[in-house]
C-alpha cells in the first residue's frame, strides 16, 4: 500500500473511532435521559392517581438498571470501540423490546422503527444490515406471537403494513448511512489535500533555504527529483502516481542535511581535505534526523539517509550493500550522480550528457544497481529533455535573481 493511501486510511480510522466513541456515549446519555423522564412521568401519574399512564414501571426500572450496568462496564473495562458499539446496539434492541411490553402503548410496535435509524448513524453497512434485520425479526415475532392487546389479534394486513413501514424506514436509514460515508471521505480528502499542500510548501521552503547557501547547486534538488521520477517510471515498482509523488519529494529533500554544512566547505573550489569530506558526509544522517521529526515527512527518511550508499557497499553512512539499500535510494543515487556530472560545480566544469551516461554504465555493479541498467538506457532521451529544459542560462538567471 502506498504511503499516502496508508496515511489516509489511518486518518479515516482515527476519525471513525472518535465518531463511534462519541456516538456511543451520546446514545447512552439520551437513553438515560428518556428512561429517567419516563419513570418520573409515570410515577407522577400514579402518585396523583391520574389515569394517563399504563406503563409498567418495573420494566422501565429494569432498563435503567441494565443501562447503569453498561455505563459501569464501559468505565471499568477497556473494550475496543468496535465491541462497545455492539454492546450499545444490543442495548438499544433490548430497550425497544422492553418498551414494547412495558409502555402500555397500543402502537408500541412503532418503537422498533428506531432501530434502523440509530444503526445508520454509525455509517457502517454491516451494522446497519445486521441490526436492522435483528429489529425486523423481533418486530415480526412480537407482532405474531406476543400481541399487546389479546382482545384483538393483529391480522395479516396489520403485520404486513408494519413490516412495510419498517422496511421503508430502514431503506431511508441506509441512504443516511451512504451520506455519512460520503461525508467521512470528503472530510478525510479535505484534510489529506490540506496536509499535502502544507508539506509541499514546507519542502519548497527547505529547498530554498538549502540552495541559498550554494548558488552552484541552485536547481539541483529539482533536477534530481525529475531525473528520479523519470527513471522510476520504467520500473514495475513505481507504476502508482502516489509512489512517484513520494519519490519526487524525496528527491527534493535528499540533500536537506547540507543546511548543517558550513558554506566554506560547500563552495570550496579545491579538493576537500579528509576532515572536510567527513563533514560533507554528515548531511545524510543530519537530513534524515530532520525529516523524521516532521509529521508527514517521516516516510522520506529512506531516500535522504541512503542516497549515497553504493551497490558494492563502499558508500555512506551505513555501508549498506546491494539489495539491502532501499530501491528509492538506489534510484536517487543515479539521479544525483547524473545531475552532479552534468552541472558546473566550484571545483570542476560539467561534462557532456553522453559522457555522463557512459560513466553511469561503467558504475553499474559497483556504484549503482545493475538491475537499473535497462531503465537507465530507456530514460536517456527523457534525461536529455530534462537537462535542456532545466539548464537554460536565462531561466536559471531569472530564478536566481528572483530568489535574491
Amino acid at each position: 500500500m502506498n504511503k499516502i493511501a496508508h496515511e489516509k486510511e489511518k486518518l479515516l480510522h482515527r476519525l471513525i473511532q472518535n465518531y463511534d466513541k462519541n456516538l456511543n456515549n451520546q446514545i447512552l446519555k439520551i437513553a438515560m435521559s428518556y428512561i429517567m423522564l419516563s419513570i418520573s412521568w409515570n410515577l407522577l401519574f400514579q402518585w396523583f392517581n391520574i389515569p394517563y399512564s399504563r406503563a409498567n414501571i418495573s420494566v422501565l426500572i429494569g432498563c435503567l438498571v441494565v443501562l447503569a450496568t453498561v455505563f459501569l462496564v464501559f468505565h471499568l473495562t477497556d473494550f475496543p470501540p468496535k465491541i462497545k458499539t455492539h454492546i450499545v446496539l444490543l442495548f438499544v434492541v433490548f430497550v425497544i423490546i422492553s418498551l414494547y411490553y412495558g409502555s402500555g402503548y397500543t402502537e408500541a410496535w412503532s418503537y422498533f422503527l428506531l432501530i434502523p435509524i440509530i444503526n445508520s448513524l454509525y455509517g457502517k453497512r454491516f451494522l446497519s444490515i445486521t441490526y436492522s434485520a435483528m429489529g425486523l425479526l423481533s418486530l415480526i415475532t412480537v407482532s405474531i406471537f406476543y400481541p399487546l392487546d389479546t382482545s384483538y389479534s393483529s391480522d395479516g394486513i396489520d403485520i404486513s403494513n408494519r413490516i412495510l413501514l419498517y422496511i421503508i424506514v430502514a431503506t431511508f436509514s441506509y441512504l443516511l448511512l451512504s451520506k455519512l460515508n460520503l461525508l467521512y471521505n470528503k472530510q478525510v480528502n479535505t484534510v489529506i489535500h490540506s496536509m499535502e499542500t502544507t508539506l509541499e510548501q514546507i519542502v519548497q521552503s527547505f529547498v530554498v533555504a538549502m540552495e541559498a547557501k550554494d548558488h552552484y547547486t541552485f536547481g539541483h534538488s529539482e533536477r534530481v527529483s525529475k531525473y528520479a521520477v523519470a527513471l522510476a517510471k520504467q520500473l514495475p515498482e513505481y507504476q502508482d502516481e502516489k509512489e512517484l509523488k513520494h519519490l519526487r519529494l524525496s528527491g527534493l529533500l535528499h540533500d536537506i542535511g547540507k543546511i548543517s554544512v558550513p558554506e566554506h566547505i560547500l563552495t570550496k573550489t579545491t579538493e576537500l581535505t579528509d576532515q572536510e569530506y567527513e563533514v560533507i558526509k554528515t548531511h545524510t544522517t543530519f537530513g534524515a534526523q530532520m525529516v523524521e521529526k516532521i509529521e508527514g515527512l517521516k516516510g522520506l527518511k529512506t531516500g535522504v539517509l541512503y542516497h549515497h550508499e553504493r551497490w558494492d557497499g563502499k558508500g555512506y553512512p551505513t555501508g549498506a550493500k546491494g539489495q539491502a539499500i532501499p530501491l528509492e535510494a538506489r534510484i536517487l543515487a543515479v539521479a544525483d550522480s547524473f545531475d552532479a556530472m552534468t552541472s558546473t560545480r566550484p571545483y570542476r566544469d560539467e561534462i557532456l550528457i553522453d559522457e555522463a551516461f557512459r560513466q553511469l554504465e561503467e558504475g553499474l555493479g559497483t556504484q549503482y544497481d545493475p538491475n537499473l541498467s535497462d531503465a537507465i538506457r530507456a530514460t536517456k532521451d527523457e534525461f536529455s529533455k530534462i537537462y535542456f529544459e532545466t539548464h537554460d542560462a536565462l531561466d536559471e538567471f531569472e530564478r536566481l535573481t528572483s530568489f535574491l
